[in-house]
């Protein structure tokens, strides 16, 4: 063999080697997250079982099963699922419409612990203002809840009431793709906040006309207490808007543009 075509070989090898390292290198800087619908879907058109696909990649049966039921992967074994079923490697991702999420015990405990910790820290507060019966206001909470799914239902549909609802599970994770999917939620929440402020403020008009329409029949003190009564819908809708909603909206409407 001439010079020459060693040459033309080895330009060959170190261009192919160097569109690999480019692939990896892509693949390690982006978000691992494979749709688990979708490749479920692939596996199970082509009649495999787990333990037929982990031999076609030459991974382990616990690699695909964590994989199908997680949906994060690590660049090699991307690239040796895409190779089986004849796809890029992006084909395997997540598309615009899902949110695909990896749900791992320390993750949500980690989250879990957070939420604890803010609801101690605002424990802490009220323990020390006053007796916790004094916080605790039954009517407030129940209109609060009603104005706050009525709004959602007349905004989003019913539907955007139950997708709300069965969204709070994403406050106890960090490792998710969404798409138009998160988007949406992070708007419908975003839309509660407002929703939840908005219901609050209704009640403190509502209390406020109340209490001064009767003021010539209140001692000082009872006329005191009336209108700290009378701010609880406020810090209801405060709790719920900056310790839930708010932070799920965020997380939501970011999830796609972590680092």
């Amino acid at each position: 063999m001439s010079l020459k075509c060693r040459g033309k070989t080895l330009d060959k090898i170190m261009n192919k080697n160097i569109i690999i390292f480019v692939v990896l290198k892509s693949l390690e800087e982006s978000n691992l997250f494979l749709s688990t619908n979708k490749l479920k879907t692939l596996r199970r058109e082509k009649g495999w079982s787990q333990e037929v696909l982990a031999k076609a990649t030459d991974l382990s049966v616990r690699t695909i099963q964590r994989i199908e039921a997680d949906g994060k992967a690590s660049a090699e074994s991307t690239l040796a699922i895409a190779s089986v079923f004849n796809l890029s490697p992006q084909a395997l991702k997540a598309t615009s419409d899902e949110i695909e999420v990896n749900w791992t015990r320390k993750i949500i405990m980690k989250n879990m612990v957070a939420l604890l910790i803010i609801s101690g820290a605002i424990g802490m507060l009220i323990i020390l203002g006053a007796s916790v019966k004094f916080y605790m206001d039954a009517a407030s909470c129940i209109f609060l809840i009603l104005f706050l799914y009525a709004a959602t239902i007349v905004t989003f549909g019913t539907s955007g009431m139950f997708k709300s609802l069965a969204g709070l599970k994403y406050l106890f994770t960090e490792e998710m793709i969404g798409g138009t999917q998160a988007k949406y939620l992070g708007e419908l929440y975003s839309s509660q906040v407002k929703f939840l402020y908005g219901g609050a403020f209704i009640g403190l008009i509502i209390g406020s006309i109340a209490i001064l329409g009767n003021i010539d029949t209140y001692e000082n003190f009872v006329f005191l207490r009336a209108s700290a009564v009378n701010l609880i819908v406020l810090l209801y809708a405060a709790v719920l808007s900056e310790g839930v909603f708010r932070p799920l909206s965020i997380k939501l409407k970011t999830c796609d543009i972590k680092e």
